[in-house]
């Protein structure tokens, strides 16, 4: 968490943690604010937190009319670079094949993991 934090500072993003209504797991907002659920297990925190710092990366304003699913898209694969290390994924690869099996590995979600699966088969199939 460390880590994520500090990524966000150097984006310029404040990070604030409080209780939520279950359904709410964080959000970012226009003025640099990143909100993330307290009551929600610290690895899924994590994960929301690297996602909204996609959403920071991106510069996604949701002020202004956008495309929703494309900033979803884009955060959610900001999120898994930045929890999965290549090294880490291939290693767990090699001990399990499922993306279940690999998720926990990380200690991530399966999500998470798929994302990141079909980001690295985009990368290695020629244009």
């Amino acid at each position: 968490m460390h880590n994520l934090l500090a990524h966000a500072a150097s984006l310029g993003c404040r990070v604030y943690f409080f209780p939520m209504p279950d359904d709410w797991e964080g959000y970012f907002d226009s003025s640099d604010a990143i909100v993330i659920n307290s009551r929600m297990t610290e690895p899924y925190q994590r994960e929301v937190l690297a996602h909204e710092l996609g959403h920071a990366w991106h510069g996604h304003d949701w002020r202004h009319p956008h495309d929703q699913e494309r900033d979803e898209r884009q955060a959610d694969l900001y999120a898994a670079r930045l929890l999965i290390s290549p090294t880490e994924y291939a290693l767990a690869e090699a001990i399990c094949e499922h993306p279940a099996a690999i998720a926990r590995e990380l200690a991530i979600s399966t999500d998470l993991v798929t994302i990141w699966q079909d980001w690295l088969h985009r990368q290695r199939i020629p244009a």
